[in-house]
């Protein structure tokens, strides 16, 4: 403690010094004697200026004023009284006071009262307020700090701890983006996945529920491109347009990089200050966590550590939930197109059905609008069809639009070009392996994708168009089809022909000239015809095709490609087989001798062009071959070996040989081909008319039936089968011809028997196909060979005339017209080479 004067007290300011507090020793009348360096720090004031001075001069009471009456402004009990000392500048800071007056010793007072006899001393303490006042502050705020660390640890464990082997992606979410405004104070929370073409919205916390956010941001556009091009997390400072930005359009600000770039109104997100942390898994980018507030805030770094150890441990659980997610859409794709193929097959060529059933589910899965592309019979032009309303005329031809070489509506890279870099990328358009469907991207970016904007419908998606003789047929709402027209001018010139116009003739060949080129672009007309060209389109608001649901259309095309030419094909083949039995079944020849009856049919739609095949070969002397056969499948492919097989059968029977030989030399040439799985069954007669014997070969076919008539035959029967000539019917028995062999063509070592049998005049000879007895009723009964033995038994008496067609008419009754087969039925009834000198004979044969 400083003194003045001669008093020295060596101890007392010793010990003062050591305290934290400013010390002040003063008389009872406030007149100041002695300070400490603490005090003369707090007042800013030399200590020679305090000395000699009144206390009073420096300590005031709280509200700045003076004690009254000359008394000290504190009381001297020693407690606490806070009062305002007065700096060396004329300022004021608060202080607590503690005063106490001074009793010293004899020899202590003895050297005071030299200086101040008769006066009491008074010792003070002071300690600033302010500086508590700050420490406090400061205590308040670790505390708080510590508080928040705690809460973002807390929320940050909570995260994890909440999400482990999380099974739902909704759900997962929902937890991280919650728990993550809450830890850390936050007003929302977005994240965004990456996905083909852009960013795609899969969660929001709670608290934006009423907000708009941005479902689908492209690349090159908003935040989350941003943040991935930059790599790492960014502090973001949002402008909207007339926050200062000076222009109509928003803007981001990064506030570490302390740069800017413009934002579409679009894709801004609803904060004024964000964190924005990129989701990675390895060097794959999964997406962006955006973490904001919905005012201006000083974002912290620790925020940002906090979101990217939540990012590093999500990454693990978000690529295992997105690698479940995109199987579950791939799943869900195939459900799709399994059933559209369902669709296609049992429309059975309905194409009206065929498309109404599957826009609906391309509707469903894809969430698109469908456009087609019609023609305008005014003007020619290709029109937009946007939902069955307004019609918007394309600028061009289709090629130009979505093929070209130098503008393409999509490229192969998928990446819209970036806003925020100038350079445009290359252009190139997609390509698929499809013969007769077309198939490509638009894109928001593109050529196209701006037009159609402009144009206000939605701006990405896929063209569609089918090529060739596969199309669907083309759709104009409120005009017929070319076909129509052609089909109705054919009809009108058809029927001036009939009614006798001469003028006429050049009409009907124009007419079915424009039918016929008609024809070859559309397909079988229905009450709904389906379009040749459409749009799949999206708006903004959508993700843009994706690689699964691309490859989703692709297959969809294959499909109808597959179905469409298949139905072209089986037509077309249908036509030739058609046209090969026909010409096969006209070769039953006229034999002298022999009354035939030979019927051929394919009874209903579902049954196709077979293999079944007859004939009746004349040979020299009274001599006749009959062949009856089918061979195995359906289709062309079965009319054409009938027709190979009938041909060689007739060869070897001008050759002179013997039925078993015959049988024997087939099958030894079709084992040669290489479709080993060809086989045919077949009953093979020669027939001697002189003699009345036959020798035959049945190779695996039905038992032929051999009815034997006594008495006259040839009356023609009545309805309940008796005869008209007034005579008794003839009594009559059936033969089979039970001599089996195995069938043609299976096997090479096959071994084939022959047999043989005798005929009188008037005898029938009955043959069948399979179809005939294994033809079946309503509830699965087979017609089976009683029921036909008992047919030929009631009508073979009336001779083979007719007997064929009252076979068919019993069959038809027996299935109610519903045979699955095709069936061949010959009747032959011998009558010998002259009627009036045929006999039964006795002798044998020549056959070899």
């Amino acid at each position: 403690m400083d003194a003045t004067g001669r008093d020295e007290l060596s101890d007392l300011p010793r010990l003062a010094e050591l305290t934290s507090d400013a010390i002040i020793a003063c008389s009872t009348d406030g007149t100041i004697y002695q300070v400490n360096s603490r005090l003369v720090a707090l007042t800013g004031e030399e200590a020679n200026r305090l000395i000699e001075t009144d206390v009073k001069d420096l300590l005031f009471s709280s509200s700045f004023e003076r004690a009254a009456d000359h008394k000290l402004p504190f009381s001297l009990d020693g407690k606490d009284c806070p009062l305002m000392l007065k700096l060396a500048d004329g300022s004021f800071i608060p202080v607590l006071v503690r005063a106490i007056q001074v009793t010293p010793s004899e020899r202590l007072r003895k050297r005071l009262l030299k200086r101040a006899s008769g006066k009491g001393h008074v010792l003070l303490t002071l300690r600033s307020l302010e500086e508590r006042y700050a420490h406090d502050r400061q205590m308040r705020r670790v505390l708080s700090e510590l508080q928040a660390a705690n809460k973002r640890l807390s929320g940050t464990l909570s995260v994890i701890m909440s999400t482990v082997g999380a099974e739902n992606l909704p759900s997962l979410l929902d937890t991280v983006l919650n728990k993550l405004v809450d830890a850390l104070d936050a007003d929302g929370s977005t994240i965004y996945f990456a996905e083909g073409g852009g960013f795609k919205l899969r969660g929001i916390s709670r608290s934006l529920e009423l907000d708009y956010v941005p479902e689908f941001i492209p690349f090159g556009a908003g935040v989350p491109t941003y943040v991935t091009r930059k790599g790492s997390s960014c502090r973001l400072t949002i402008i909207r347009s007339g926050e200062g930005s000076g222009t109509n359009a928003g803007s981001l600000y990064d506030l570490d990089a302390r740069c800017g770039r413009n934002l579409r109104a679009h894709y801004m997100p609803p904060f004024k200050t964000l964190i924005a942390v990129p989701v990675f898994f390895g060097t794959q980018i999964l997406g962006v966590i955006e973490l904001g507030w919905k005012r201006p805030t000083a974002s912290r770094a620790y925020d940002v550590n906090v979101i990217e150890v939540v990012c590093d441990y999500l990454s693990i659980e978000l690529m295992s939930l997105a690698t479940s997610m995109r199987s579950q859409r791939t799943a869900e794709l195939s459900r799709s197109l399994n059933h559209v193929r369902d669709v296609v097959y049992g429309a059975e060529g309905d194409i009206g059905l065929i498309w109404a059933e599957t826009i609906t589910e391309v509707r469903r899965v894809l969430s698109c609008h469908v456009c087609p592309v019609v023609s305008n019979p005014r003007t020619g032009q290709l029109e937009i069809d946007f939902e069955g309303g307004s019609r918007v005329a394309l600028p061009g031809d289709i090629d130009q639009l979505f093929f070209s070489a130098t503008a393409p509506a999509a490229r192969m890279n998928q990446e819209p070009r970036d806003y925020f870099a100038h350079a445009a990328g290359e252009f190139r358009s997609d390509g698929t392996e499809l013969e007769y469907v077309r198939i490509t991207r638009i894109e928001r970016m593109s050529r196209m994708g701006t037009w159609l904007s402009s144009q206000g419908l939605p701006d990405q998606g896929v063209f569609f168009e089918m090529r060739g003789d596969l199309t669907f047929g083309s759709v104009d709402a409120g005009a017929t089809p070319l076909g129509e027209h052609a089909d109705r001018d054919a009809a009108e010139a058809s029927r001036a022909a009939e009614a006798g116009d001469t003028g006429a003739s050049e009409g009907l060949d124009e007419a079915l000239q424009t039918a016929q080129g008609a024809g070859s672009a559309l397909a079988p007309r229905s009450p709904g015809l389906a379009p040749n060209t459409f749009l799949l389109l999206r708006d903004d608001s959508q993700e843009p095709i994706d690689d699964m649901e691309f490859d989703y259309l692709v297959r969809l095309a294959h499909e109808f490609e597959l179905r469409l030419r298949d139905a072209t094909q089986s037509k077309e083949d249908r036509r030739i087989a058609q046209t090969l039995q026909a010409g096969m079944r006209s070769s039953l020849g006229a034999v002298p001798g022999i009354v035939s009856d030979s019927l051929y049919s394919s009874a209903t739609q579902q049954a196709l062009v077979g293999g079944d095949f007859y004939t009746l070969i004349r040979l020299p002397d009274d001599r006749a071959v009959m062949i009856l056969g089918d061979v195995s499948g359906k289709g062309i492919e079965a009319a054409s070996m009938s027709a190979l097989v009938k041909t060689a059968l007739s060869a070897y029977a001008w050759e002179g040989l013997s039925p078993v030989r015959m049988v024997r030399s087939l099958n030894a040439m079709l084992m040669n081909f290489s479709r080993v799985e060809t086989f045919a069954t077949m009953f093979v007669a020669k027939l001697d008319l002189r003699r009345g014997r036959a020798t035959y070969c049945s190779a695996g076919h039905p038992p032929t039936m051999l009815a034997h008539v006594g008495g006259d035959a040839g009356a023609a029967p009545t309805g309940d089968g008796e005869a008209l000539s007034g005579g008794e019917a003839a009594p009559c028995e059936v033969e089979l011809l039970s001599e089996q062999s195995g069938v043609v063509g299976a096997f090479e070592d096959m071994a084939f028997k022959s047999g043989s049998f005798t005929f009188a005049r008037g005898d029938v000879l009955f043959m069948y196909t399979d179809g005939a007895i294994e033809a079946r009723s309503a509830s699965g009964e087979f017609f089976g060979e009683r029921r036909l033995r008992d047919i030929i038994l009631a009508n073979a008496r009336f001779g083979a005339d007719g007997l064929c067609q009252r076979v068919l008419d019993e069959l038809d009754s027996f299935t109610d017209s519903s045979l699955e087969d095709d069936i061949a039925l010959v009747a032959l009834e011998f009558q010998g080479p002259e009627r009036s000198g045929f006999q039964h004979a006795a002798t044998e044969g020549g056959a070899r």
